[in-house]
């Protein structure tokens, strides 16, 4: 038998020690896990927490006594109370049997009711976020908003009820209960998922305001006792959207999905369950993930990105939408190019637009409601109405002239035949004289408005605002 020659020994012996070697890496690399050493829930909780947190000043153990003692909506009236059927935003549009029992429903909740008022007049509503899964931010939940949210509901149609016996000053003060409550959840610090939910709150009592005194014959007191308070809310606001907690889901993201080599030049790991590549195949998945893994963007290009979308954030923030329109710096624009240029980013990154326009619509709105109660005080107490809201500021039944976010002028007011228009020109940044749809009509009530100040403006829908370029 033919003996190997010496110098074939050693090239075979060191094919055979780099395949191991290859095997070797290639087990490795498919084996290497990210290390989680951050707690974000706890980074969340302590960044969250008010300053000077006091617990006898935290409205959230009065709100768990509210939410303990709910009675939940009638299954006759959900399709109503919950579903928001059109056209039924009155106690006299129901049939006699069920305006029965939303009575007997509202009369059952009352001393919730008290609960939730005592709450909404605390300084602020803070809670311990915990997560189902050890330090996984992505595992927490918010029950509680889903019960703010059915106690506006309820608190609202309580106050409609109230203005149908002619008690309005106990209806508009659970109007300002719900605007208060929505109020200790629009705070910076908090989740995106609990200042949408404030906002939310906010405008359902505004919309309900709105709807009052459209339906009845509100007295002068009242509506003086509405804008006064209003005022005195709309003053003390400090709240200006962010998207700065957000961070905390995109970095424990980043440490359970790349690897950490010491340097932040890790990627992608390759045995972590992408959920957010969806393309179809076996294949085309591998592929795209082994790019991700030797090519994608790197730990530290991803952090460097992510600080810059938080901060042209803040920047877009001191904004309005007709300033974002018309001055050369589009800061949602390049947010928006960033996280498309980044897989990570494009899957899992906070877009701010939602929030953004969600934000000036309920303050417009809000504005508005005060300059109508300002109006229907002036037209009482005169048997006229003003010829323009600078008069109503002249002659001390209004504190300011409205501002419209998107004309950077004042809300559009024009005296009509025998009432009056008030509007926004909306988000085509144009005055179209008050049309439905295209212009945002404050007054006269519009029969849906719901859908004009709520369902139209969703947070998943505002990637829509293709003006902007987004």
């Amino acid at each position: 038998m033919k003996q190997l020659r010496p110098n074939k020994k050693w090239v075979l012996a060191a094919i055979g020690l780099l395949l191991v070697l290859l095997i070797t890496k290639t087990v490795l690399f498919l084996a290497a896990k990210p290390k989680v050493k951050v707690d974000y829930v706890a980074e969340y909780n302590r960044t969250s927490r008010p300053q000077n947190y006091d617990p006898r000043q935290n409205a959230a153990p009065y709100y768990q006594k509210a939410f303990d003692a709910f009675v939940d909506v009638p299954d006759e009236l959900r399709k109503y109370i919950k579903l928001k059927k059109p056209h039924v935003n009155w106690p006299v549009d129901f049939s006699d049997a069920e305006q029965a029992l939303l009575e007997k429903w509202l009369a059952s909740n009352t001393m919730a009711f008290e609960y939730f008022r005592e709450a909404s007049n605390k300084p602020y509503y803070w809670l311990e976020r915990k997560a189902n899964t050890k330090n996984n931010i992505n595992d927490i939940k918010t029950p509680d908003l889903a019960c703010l949210r059915e106690f506006t509901e309820a608190l609202t149609w309580d106050a409609k009820l109230k203005a149908v016996n002619d008690q309005f000053k106990a209806a508009f003060e659970n109007i300002l209960v719900c605007y208060k409550a929505g109020n200790q959840k629009c705070c910076s610090n908090l989740f995106l998922i609990e200042q949408y939910a404030g906002l939310h709150s906010k405008t359902s009592a505004i919309e309900s305001a709105f709807v009052i005194i459209d339906r009845s014959q509100v007295d002068n007191i009242a509506l003086k006792f509405l804008q006064d308070n209003m005022q005195v809310e709309i003053g003390n606001e400090t709240y200006m959207p962010s998207i700065r907690a957000e961070k905390y889901f995109l970095y424990d993201a980043l440490q359970r999905y790349f690897l950490d080599n010491g340097k932040g030049t890790g990627r992608l790991a390759f045995n972590v369950n992408l959920k957010y590549i969806t393309l179809g195949g076996i294949w085309p998945n591998l592929k795209h993930k082994l790019h991700y893994c030797f090519k994608g963007p790197t730990r530290n290009d991803t952090e460097e990105q992510i600080k810059k979308v938080i901060a042209l954030s803040d920047k877009a923030m001191t904004k309005t939408p007709w300033q974002i329109q018309n001055e050369g710096n589009n800061y949602l624009v390049e947010i928006r190019k960033i996280n498309k240029a980044n897989f990570f980013l494009e899957t899992l990154g906070i877009n701010p637009v939602g929030i953004f326009f969600s934000y000036h619509k309920t303050r417009a709105q809000t504005n508005a409601l005060i300059a109508v109660l300002a109006i229907l005080r002036y037209k009482a107490d005169t048997d006229g109405f003003p010829e323009s809201l600078d008069k109503l500021v002249s002659s001390g039944y209004l504190q300011n002239v409205p501002r419209d976010p998107y004309s950077n002028k004042s809300l559009v007011y024009k005296v009509t035949e025998d009432d009056f228009k008030l509007y926004s020109v909306g988000d085509n940044f144009k005055d179209d004289g008050g049309k439905d749809k295209l212009d945002d009509i404050y007054w006269p009530v519009q029969k849906q408005m719901e859908e004009t100040f709520i369902s139209k403006y969703k947070p998943q829908e505002a990637d829509s605002y293709s003006r902007y370029g987004l």
